[in-house]
């Protein structure tokens, strides 16, 4: 009886340590990216840059989350060795390429709902407009990070952890 205990207990140590923290990162990173946006947005919202800067930087989050998540194992991969952290900042630049054009391009689509038919703006739960700038969004900052997550990778293999 002592025998089957002990092996329980084993047996739940070692489901444990066999979770990935990091691989949680991506399955949450739009949660993530929605607070980055709601922290970054609320207390500021009185000034012209609070939406873009909140846009920016919960898309830049979004992105980093869904790609350090899908190309790490834990959260040993990224503070165990310092190279790491130094390309993930490189890759941070490359990630700027698209995220200043697609920061002018939310700034844009915020400024011109108010141009719109009301058809396009109406919102029961979510309006039309709503969904043509999110799903795209979505869309591209998916593919971002999956592309981010492949470079992670190969770096990763080529530093040998």
């Amino acid at each position: 009886m002592f025998d089957e205990m002990s092996q329980t207990e084993e047996a739940k140590e070692t489901s444990e340590d066999d979770e990935k923290p990091a691989r949680s990162w991506s399955q949450w990173s739009h949660v993530i990216g929605g607070i980055t946006f709601c922290l970054l947005y609320f207390p500021f919202r009185g000034h012209v840059w609070a939406q873009p800067a909140a846009f920016a930087a919960s898309y830049t989050v979004f992105v980093f989350a869904i790609g350090l998540g899908l190309s790490l194992y834990n959260l040993d991969d990224l503070f165990g060795d310092p190279r790491v952290p130094e390309y993930a900042l490189r890759l941070l630049l490359l990630h700027s390429i698209i995220l200043v054009p697609a920061t002018l391009l939310a700034y844009l689509w915020f400024r011109a709902t108010p141009l719109l038919p009301s058809w396009a703006t109406e919102v029961h739960r979510i309006s039309f407009w709503q969904l043509c700038g999110i799903i795209p969004l979505w869309f591209i900052g998916t593919r971002e990070g999956i592309w981010l997550a492949g470079k992670m990778k190969r770096r990763l293999k080529e530093l040998d952890l």
